[in-house]
């Protein structure tokens, strides 16, 4: 049996619940969480938001020196959105966009297709809405998109991110729940107290054994204003 380890984690620009913006500390989280592949958003490298240039590098590490970047909001030398970095090599990188209407942050997927010791691995990357009228086009959209790449070879997905989905009942998540099956996850939002389960995933794939947790505790509630999520993988 073998296994992989993903962190799925909204990081609130870098900035810690402290004040303090320092991305070395999402790189020794994921060191000693043993992560191989980080699905980050509100990735921020925008200097006018307090990036700098190797704010990527930072947070990845020399562990997870593939990145596969995907900006929903460009600035001059910066940019905003989502991001994937891994330990294995990202053969195929994909940006879909999933807006329907002009939006004050437009939302975007981010799709790799990494090369791990297993074989292929899919994991896709978003961050949806605030609007449920929006969430509601942009899950539509992004189930399209993933369905509309070709692949010779069909790959084990993935599908995680902020969803920003806390109503019960929910049409959105039994439209995803209808394509891919989920993984539960107790409440990641507020950090400090959190009650609402706004960071989900999703999986296709057989003879692996896929599981996902919060992770909870003094120091790692005050990193964002989300709690991090570790997604499990066992090979059978």
């Amino acid at each position: 049996m073998s296994r992989m380890r993903l962190l799925c984690f909204n990081i609130h620009g870098g900035r810690s619940l402290d004040g303090q913006r320092d991305l070395k500390r999402i790189h020794h989280l994921m060191q000693r969480l043993d992560i191989d592949v980080g699905v980050i958003q509100e990735m921020e490298t925008r200097p006018s938001r307090g990036g700098l240039p190797d704010d990527v590098e930072n947070l990845a590490g020399p562990e997870r020196p593939f990145h596969l970047l995907c900006p929903s909001m460009l600035e001059a030398e910066g940019w905003y959105g989502n991001l994937i970095v891994s330990r294995y090599p990202i053969v195929r990188g994909l940006i879909h966009n999933l807006e329907t209407r002009p939006s004050l942050e437009p939302r975007m997927a981010a799709d790799a297709l990494i090369q791990g010791p297993h074989g292929h691995l899919r994991v896709i990357g978003t961050h949806l809405s605030l609007s449920i009228y929006e969430r509601r086009s942009e899950a539509r959209n992004l189930i399209r998109l993933i369905k509309e790449v070709e692949e010779e070879v069909k790959s084990p997905l993935l599908l995680m991110g902020d969803i920003n989905e806390w109503q019960r009942p929910s049409a959105l998540l039994r439209f995803l729940d209808s394509h891919l099956t989920p993984a539960p996850c107790k409440a990641t939002f507020p950090s400090l107290c959190p009650v609402l389960r706004l960071d989900r995933v999703w999986y296709e794939a057989t003879d692996i054994k896929i599981t996902a947790h919060r992770i909870y505790g003094k120091d790692i509630r005050k990193l964002s204003d989300h709690l991090p999520v570790v997604i499990e993988l066992e090979w059978l």
